[in-house]
């Protein structure tokens, strides 16, 4: 008998469809239930399916003037507003923007030690404000002024996680212009620039595609929330608990040269020493019916109970790390240098 060519393998099984969204949970259609650590990469920050922004979105009878006010309302550099149908067109556009406003052509991106590639001939220094020590911020205004070029804050990420005001609400330290995405239609497609009015006014409308109307529907009513709620005290004490309690499991079995839950706490962020560790992070957290991506993207629908299986997941992974080998292994490699901005901060007084 000759022997086969090719052997078909069996396909692999049919992945359950999800179903359902609610708060931080996800339901699929095998009925199982899931607690949601990802929220569409942190842009639900009211959590899924939430009440007030789907009645909003059902009637979407927005107009552009109202979200702008909305914001105007909570960013300080906001002096105009314009809209575009998707975050990932709001940074560019912005860039445009300045190099129109400023005749000049280069951007540099800030890092700690200063602009990559320098200040000569800068239109514009973007920044990204996510857990930057204040006194950064500060510095790369001061950078942006002395160049005559356009200081541009990405919020993205920021936004309303790390203050009701924003990353410049908390650092005092005011852009000319702001980029903001789907965070502030609770995770509905949209992107968003403020700043200085002139700033605004030299954007090009081809660079602006127009919003959909149940985005602007939904970051209407978000922004109205967020402004009577704030969101960022609630991530910010929920975070630093998940860091110190993690740091403690880590001291405890020894893994800290494996392993560190850290950043900013209203995003806090594993960092693993190698890829076996984040394979096996992966596994093991949706073994335990925990959805997890990247940085852990808190929201307002999360609270005790959900942070409790989250610990309780670490408690059983931490020592499992370093039980199955991986440490004597990686003891051999160099130790890894997390920055320095990625460093937990202190358990806020009084959280239980």
């Amino acid at each position: 008998m000759g022997t086969p060519a090719f052997i078909v393998e069996k396909p692999p099984a049919r992945r359950p469809v999800r179903v359902r969204a609610q708060g931080c949970r996800l339901w699929d259609s095998e009925g199982t239930i899931r607690i949601d650590f990802d929220m569409a990469g942190g842009a639900v920050l009211l959590g899924h399916a939430h009440p007030r922004v789907e009645a909003a979105v059902a009637k979407a009878e927005v107009r552009e003037d109202r979200v702008a006010g909305g914001l105007k309302t909570l960013i300080p550099c906001a002096e105009a507003v314009r809209f575009c149908a998707e975050e990932s067109q709001a940074l560019p556009a912005a860039l445009d923007g300045a190099r129109k406003a400023t005749g000049r052509r280069r951007v540099a991106v800030w890092r700690a030690d200063g602009p990559f590639g320098g200040v000569d001939d800068l239109a514009a220094l973007v920044v990204d404000p996510l857990g930057a020590d204040p006194a950064d911020l500060a510095c790369a205004r001061r950078t942006a002024d002395a160049a005559g070029a356009v200081l541009v804050f990405d919020e993205g990420a920021s936004s309303f996680r790390v203050d009701a005001r924003g990353a410049q609400g908390l650092s005092g330290v005011t852009p000319d212009l702001c980029v903001f995405g789907a965070a502030i239609a609770n995770g509905r497609p949209l992107g968003a620039i403020a700043g200085r009015a002139d700033l605004v006014r030299a954007l090009d409308a081809d660079d602006l595609p127009e919003p959909q109307a149940a985005s602007l529907a939904a970051a209407a009513a978000t922004l109205d929330i967020l402004a009577a709620h704030p969101a960022a005290p609630h991530l910010r004490v929920l975070g630093a608990e998940l860091q110190a309690e993690v740091a403690a499991l880590t001291e405890r079995a020894g893994a800290g040269r494996l392993f560190a839950v850290a950043g900013d706490p209203s995003l806090p962020t594993p960092l693993f020493a190698a890829p076996e560790l984040e394979g096996l992070w992966l596994r093991e957290m949706a073994q335990r019916g925990l959805v997890v991506v990247g940085a852990h993207a808190l929201s307002a629908a999360h609270d005790e109970p959900e942070m409790a299986r989250l610990i309780d997941a670490y408690a059983a992974l931490i020592p499992a790390m370093a039980a199955k080998g991986l440490l004597e292994a990686l003891l051999r490699r160099p130790v890894p240098s997390f920055p320095r901005e990625f460093s937990a901060g202190p358990r806020p007084e009084g959280q239980a």
